[in-house]
């Protein structure tokens, strides 16, 4: 999400970006280019005085349930919170995840003021973050509950693959539902709060398509998808382990203050995986 995100900032010739590259190698190449924005390693994160700062994004996070690399994560942010007192900084958006709220049954959706209730490291690791945060934090800061990018959802991308191979699906859990976002409706959600006055930003909003579809959802479309892409789809079969939970956010209040709203839909976030995919085949 970060080179979309910087893509974005640097259309407004207005915002002068300062990107640091993560701490797992040089991926410099991977970032837009242009004048109103410069680039420095990690390893200078913390000794460059970069004057005066509106706003720091805090997306560097480790995924999964990696212990060590969420051990790493906690302490990193530890520093940058560090970073933010002690600096010419105004401000900080915590890049968060709806993975801290407790699971839902279908249908249902969860406010900023749900139940906290994480099911996994990761989003224990997310909710200690907002907490380090609320207690360490001297400057303004905004936790933004994401929900999970099609980017990172593997499933996803499993469906996708198999009908492009035109091999038979399984669905064992017919009766999980996922709130899935795209990439880009992720970017202007986050753009939307940048550009709110620092002193209207909310200490925590939701950021999600606001909308969930089972797992066989997701399935059954990859196949329409494909069908309306001239091709066969392929065959699905449920095996139905009796699994039975849900995600999706309430995201009124980000709607309703900065007038954002998820523009990619299902089916189009769908196309865009099928693109991506068969153009790494050079189908």
């Amino acid at each position: 999400m970060g080179s979309n995100l910087i893509a974005k900032l640097l259309d407004n010739t207005d915002i002068q970006v300062i990107a640091i590259l993560g701490r797992t190698g040089d991926k410099s190449n991977l970032l837009p280019s242009g004048d109103n924005i410069v680039v420095y390693p990690y390893t200078e994160l913390f000794s460059i005085d970069f004057g005066h700062v509106d706003t720091l994004i805090h997306a560097a996070f480790s995924r999964g349930d990696n212990l060590p690399g969420l051990t790493s994560s906690i302490d990193f942010t530890r520093k940058i919170i560090e970073l933010v007192n002690h600096r010419d900084i105004d401000s900080i958006l915590n890049i968060s995840t709806q993975g801290l709220y407790q699971r839902l049954k279908a249908g249902e959706k969860v406010t900023e003021e749900g139940t906290v209730g994480p099911s996994t490291t990761y989003g224990l690791a997310k909710w200690a973050v907002e907490n380090m945060l609320k207690v360490g934090c001297r400057k303004h800061f905004t936790n933004i509950r994401m929900a999970s990018l099609s980017a990172n959802a593997k499933f996803l991308d499993f469906f996708v693959e198999s009908v492009i191979a035109h091999k038979e699906i399984t669905i064992t859990a017919p009766r999980q539902y996922a709130s899935i976002m795209d990439v880009s409706d992720a970017v202007e959600g986050i753009m939307a709060i940048m550009q709110l006055p620092m002193e209207q930003r909310k200490e925590v909003y939701n950021l999600g398509p606001g909308v969930q579809y089972s797992i066989l959802d997701y399935a059954q479309s990859a196949n329409e998808v494909w069908k309306s892409m001239g091709h066969a789809p392929t065959d699905i079969t449920i095996m139905d382990s009796g699994i039975e939970f849900a995600t999706c956010m309430d995201c009124t209040t980000l709607e309703t203050q900065t007038g954002w709203k998820p523009k990619v839909t299902k089916s189009m976030m769908l196309q865009k995986m099928f693109e991506r995919i068969l153009a790494t085949q050079h189908i």
